[in-house]
């Protein structure tokens, strides 16, 4: 029934689907279509058995909500045996059950009716979040049940499903963690850039944007960055051809930091260059291979008034009192710049004491300082 060369094309769509190349509404029509039948779906649930995303061919997404919702889903005596299938098996209908004594449940009727198909053939798989995954074909009556052909082509064609499905959720877990790196990294307020293996940066945050733009003694033109002094441009240069090596000595891994001087007169930057582990670069070596991080040592770095209310409890006028406390250090200071009178500062400061467990200034500029 299912061909060397259908066999090879199925297997080959289902990874292209589950490395994001490929709708899987396309891969499913022609498993649909290889296989004969009006419909085919894939589903992941969760180890409660409750679905978690699932996609079909021969149903639109709002049908298909629609039903896994209703009650003739949740009724459906059938279902209790398809979620004792074990992953790793492959099922169908007359192995699970008697399809004609079934069939004369009302409810079995009404889902059946509802979908258009009477018959089913699919596999469990499971992930390694140990989500399970269940895909089957769909067939009406005039179709008909499985065919021995048909279950052994489907038998044969089930572990290569797996290893794709779980080659793509080992890509999704790994994107969807550096997605969620890369947002918290451009949040810092220390400049992050992230480096290619051809010294190309791949990302950098707001920081590290402003600090190249301002041209304040570190820029990035031509392919390289540039300090204004040449020995500090010579160390940069040298820090990143290390980290980006493709063959790195050991006295390379570790990095280092660089001085940067600026023109202005301000405090210099300081960039950490941070090789990355050669785990990173995963198949294709298109992973991030550096890490720069700039510190500015002119900036002050202060607390958002969110963190100080959600950590501390502070109120809004001892998050004003606490942030001008950080950027000023004095207390004459700190109350000039909240507008606020020296007792009524003296009095914040407090109750700010009180709230961060602290018991002098110096102890309390410090912790703020870490939260910033």
């Amino acid at each position: 029934m299912l061909g060397q060369s259908d066999h090879d094309s199925l297997v080959a769509d289902f990874y292209a689907s589950a490395m994001s190349e490929k709708p899987w509404a396309e891969t499913l029509r022609e498993l649909a279509e290889k296989f004969s039948t009006r419909a085919a779906l894939i589903q992941v649930q969760s180890r409660d058995a409750q679905i978690l995303s699932h996609e079909n061919h021969g149903y639109s997404r709002e049908f298909s909500e629609s039903f896994f919702g209703s009650d003739a889903f949740a009724n459906d005596p059938r279902v209790p045996y398809f979620r004792a299938v074990q992953p790793g098996s492959i099922y169908y209908d007359n192995m699970l059950y008697d399809v004609d004594e079934m069939s004369a449940n009302n409810w079995v009727r009404e889902s059946n009716s509802i979908l258009g198909v009477k018959y089913q053939l699919g596999a469990f798989i499971s992930l390694p979040d140990e989500s399970v995954v269940g895909f089957a074909v769909l067939s009406t009556p005039q179709e008909g049940h499985a065919t021995r052909e048909a279950i052994e082509a489907f038998r044969r064609l089930a572990p290569h499903v797996e290893h794709a499905m779980t080659f793509g959720h080992m890509l999704e877990f790994q994107s969807a963690t550096r997605s969620a790196l890369l947002e918290a990294l451009s949040c810092r307020a220390d400049g992050i850039i992230l480096m290619s293996r051809e010294g190309a940066p791949t990302f950098m945050n707001a920081t590290a944007s402003d600090i190249l733009n301002s041209g304040d003694g570190l820029t990035f033109a031509e392919g390289r960055f540039h300090a204004i002094r040449p020995p500090e441009n010579r160390r940069l240069h040298a820090l990143i051809e290390a980290a980006i090596a493709k063959d790195k000595s050991p006295s390379n891994c570790a990095g280092g930091r660089a001085l940067v001087t600026r023109p202005s007169g301000r405090r210099p930057y300081v960039l950490r260059v941070v090789p990355a582990p050669t785990t990173e670069r995963f198949l294709t070596g298109q992973s991030i291979a550096c890490v720069i991080h700039i510190q500015d040592l002119d900036c002050v770095l202060t607390p958002s008034k969110d963190a100080l209310m959600q950590v501390f409890g502070l109120t809004e006028r001892e998050c004003d009192f606490a942030i001008e406390l950080v950027r000023c250090t004095s207390l004459e200071g700190a109350a000039a710049a909240a507008a606020m009178a020296f007792n009524t500062a003296r009095n914040h400061l407090q109750g700010i004491f009180r709230k961060t467990n602290t018991s002098t200034q110096s102890e309390l500029v410090q912790l703020l300082g870490r939260l910033a």
